[in-house]
């Protein structure tokens, strides 16, 4: 469990996690890790989103939030992805945590099975916790590429 390496944290799940919930943990704490359901919309990428237990938490929701975390992990299909826009800006649910204030996100570009995920971010929390970047914790956390696993496409964006 992910949040056995941080002492005090708070979780939410099930009807729990609602997007008023998650929007207002969001801006107490200094870790955020959401995990959940999600898609990236090339069409209109800041209705990119998390499914939460009340409804699609979009991108554009990150810019109404009072304060962001400093590391944001999100466990969720495709929501690494950003489309281009005119003037060559890089538009998705990662550019909204980054234009809000996040110094880093870690996120998957593409489908990711659970037992991956799983693997990493329990490994990913205890590299933070220790102290590690954001990028050199996901350097340490990714396991070695076989054919006997799933991939695990997590990036550092920063």
């Amino acid at each position: 469990h992910s949040a056995t390496a941080w002492r005090g944290s708070h979780i939410l799940t099930g009807a729990d996690a609602t997007a008023s919930a998650v929007s207002a943990l969001a801006a107490e704490v200094d870790v955020l890790h959401l995990a959940a359901h999600g898609h990236h919309s090339a069409d209109n990428p800041l209705f990119s989103g998390l499914e939460l237990a009340d409804g699609t938490w979009y991108g554009y929701d990150i810019d109404g939030l009072s304060a962001v975390p400093d590391v944001v992990l999100l466990s969720a299909c495709e929501v690494g992805r950003s489309t281009i826009r005119w003037g060559e800006e890089l538009i998705g649910l990662v550019g909204a945590w980054l234009h809000a204030g996040a110094r880093a996100v870690i996120a998957s570009p593409a489908v990711v099975a659970d037992e991956a995920a799983y693997e990493v971010f329990s490994r990913l929390h205890g590299a933070l916790a220790k102290g590690l970047a954001p990028a050199e914790a996901l350097a340490e956390s990714l396991p070695a590429a076989t054919t006997d696993a799933p991939p695990a496409p997590f990036v550092c964006f920063s």
